[in-house]
């Protein structure tokens, strides 16, 4: 299924936070999640990622993004190779959602 490890459009994200209340993980560096992010993600910094995986949770769907889908793609492999199988990508990441907010107004 084309949904299967990523989220590939704004419109299909925001169907699933609505439904499903996953948590959104962006990330980006901090100074970037402080100039805008997703309303309720919370900021894990790729870099940081392997320190605060007592923040990602087994038994919710997890959605990881950045700002056009490299570092939550590395994000996402790096979750599930550590035994996180309900983590999905957000390949069209923050720019795209921001376009899409920008474009609604």
């Amino acid at each position: 299924p084309g949904d299967f490890h990523a989220i590939g459009s704004v419109s299909r994200l925001k169907t699933l936070i609505a439904s499903q209340s996953p948590l959104l993980i962006d990330v980006r560096n901090r100074s970037e999640y402080e100039a805008g992010h997703i309303p309720t993600a919370i900021n894990l910094p790729l870099n940081d990622l392997e320190q605060h995986l007592d923040a990602v949770p087994h038994d919710q769907d997890v959605i990881v993004y950045c700002s056009t889908g490299y570092r939550s793609a590395m994000a996402v492999m790096a979750l599930q190779l550590q035994g996180f199988d309900r983590v999905k990508g957000f390949p069209p990441g923050f720019v795209a959602w921001k376009a899409a907010q920008s474009a609604q107004a």
